[in-house]
């Protein structure tokens, strides 16, 4: 559950990206740009994460135990590609920017741990679930 609340956490508190801002014109025109929908969509992955592990720690089963691992394998890969811009396209245009240097590979390693909590619980659930 950690691991997921630092997912949603990553663009909004820790290393936040842009919003979509009133950019002070006449005709209140409001951009919504691609690194917004990038900081949604993580934070929604993060959520994803944080419902796992609250299944998984209302249902600690060897079955619910394997489910999870393959979800949590499949949320941190979409995590990295959200990331690496495979997913929305090309995010955060500047190279110095936060997005660039902070938030995108805090998001990588968030990805990355959620993919190895993942194997994880796929391979002891399945070592569980033989002994007995």
């Amino acid at each position: 559950m950690l691991l997921g609340l630092s997912v949603a956490f990553i663009p909004k508190y820790i290393f936040p990206i842009c919003e979509s801002d009133n950019l002070g014109l006449f005709n209140s025109f409001q951009p919504v740009m691609r690194c917004f929908w990038f900081g949604r969509t993580e934070i929604l992955f993060g959520l994803l994460v944080v419902l796992a592990g609250l299944i998984l720690l209302y249902r600690p089963t060897p079955d619910t135990h394997f489910s999870i691992g393959a979800l949590l394998i499949g949320l941190g890969l979409a995590i990295i590609l959200v990331s690496v811009n495979t997913v929305i396209g090309s995010t955060c245009g500047h190279k110095g920017s936060l997005c660039q240097i902070g938030t995108k590979p805090a998001e990588r390693i968030a990805g990355a741990l959620t993919i190895v909590f993942g194997l994880v619980l796929v391979v002891f659930s399945g070592k569980r679930y033989k002994q007995k």
